[in-house]
């Protein structure tokens, strides 16, 4: 008889493995493609999981960029109008008291009213002349003051001051709020014809693409939302996959056992004959090859069998001689 030692993994086990591990392998495979991004540095892989959240990521990045970008553009054309009209109902002041000094009507309350207006949510228009002395504000502490003397915490202000003072100028500058925040602006400055003063419109530019933001912090949340969710499935279906593979893997090593079952059972006759047992049944009910092998060594018993009955025959008839 063949040790269990000298004959290594036996049928049982190798058709185990023969099914069951590639199997194995092309759930990872569809694990892998589905769940898991590998990066090798020049090469990366992105799972369809990965791919739908960063698609759906990129495309709000991209929804943010371009409708901030959109709607900055109309906010501005929206200050340079403000700016332009303030300037014309100045300009159309102006003439009907016959003044083109600014400075000669700075304390009329109603060209304060037409001076000074709201631009957007928080912003204004304000009022100075081509050298920069500011006479309508909406901080009274500005009124009077020379606004070059903003330039050390302010000089993208200045700048754009001192390009508006003899024609129409537009940039953004920094501004500091009181929370320590520091937000962009934008200021459009529309000189008032035949006088010399000169309309200065300016509002924080994010007031415009706040719509913008708040689509895609919806966005956002639905992302989260749905990333929960998806979590929750995942963990729901590895525990489906584990119980399936548990399931398969019963039913592959009772389907081996099937088929192995008959071959033993012979390999222990086949072992029983040649030990000396003739009388050894043979009891398989398998069908196709297992079935041609059980008959072959019912054959050879019964041929092995009537071998020896012919030779002890012989033996008897020679000593009776």
């Amino acid at each position: 008889m063949v040790s269990d030692k000298t004959r290594g993994p036996g049928l049982l086990q190798r058709l185990i493995l023969g099914i069951f591990v590639p199997i194995l392998l092309a759930f990872l495979i569809i694990g892998v493609m589905l769940f898991i991004s590998i990066d090798f540095g020049s090469v990366q892989f992105v799972s369809i999981r990965d791919l739908g959240f960063n698609s759906l990521s990129e495309l709000g990045t991209a929804s943010l960029k371009e409708s901030t970008a959109s709607l900055n553009k109309l906010g501005e054309r929206m200050i340079q109008e403000k700016a332009q009209d303030v300037a014309k109902q100045i300009e159309i002041y102006m003439k009907s008291h016959n003044q083109k000094a600014i400075a000669t009507v700075a304390k009329d309350p109603r060209l304060k009213e037409i001076a000074v207006q709201k631009v957007g949510e928080t912003g204004y228009t304000a009022v100075h002349d081509n050298r920069g002395i500011n006479y309508f504000h909406v901080n009274p502490q500005i009124v009077g003051t020379d606004l070059h003397a903003l330039a050390p915490k302010l000089p993208n202000f200045v700048k754009i001051l001192d390009a508006g003072l003899e024609k129409p100028a537009n940039g953004y500058y920094d501004w500091k709020d009181a929370d320590g925040k520091i937000r962009p602006k934008y200021m459009f400055t529309a000189p008032v014809e035949g006088t010399n003063a000169v309309v200065a419109a300016t509002t924080y530019i994010d007031e415009f693409s706040k719509p913008a933001k708040a689509v895609v912090e919806k966005m956002n949340l639905i992302h989260q939302t749905y990333s929960a969710q998806y979590n929750k499935r995942f963990m729901f279906f590895l525990f489906i996959v584990a119980v399936e593979l548990v399931v398969l893997l019963a039913v592959i090593y009772l389907y081996s056992l099937s088929i192995v079952r008959p071959i033993r059972h012979l390999s222990e006759v086949a072992d029983k004959i040649s030990m000396g047992d003739l009388r050894a049944t043979v009891d398989v009910k398998a069908k196709g090859e297992v079935l041609v092998l059980a008959q072959s060594i019912k054959r050879m018993q019964v041929s092995v069998r009537a071998a020896i009955e012919r030779l002890q025959k012989g033996r008897e008839g020679a000593v009776r001689k």
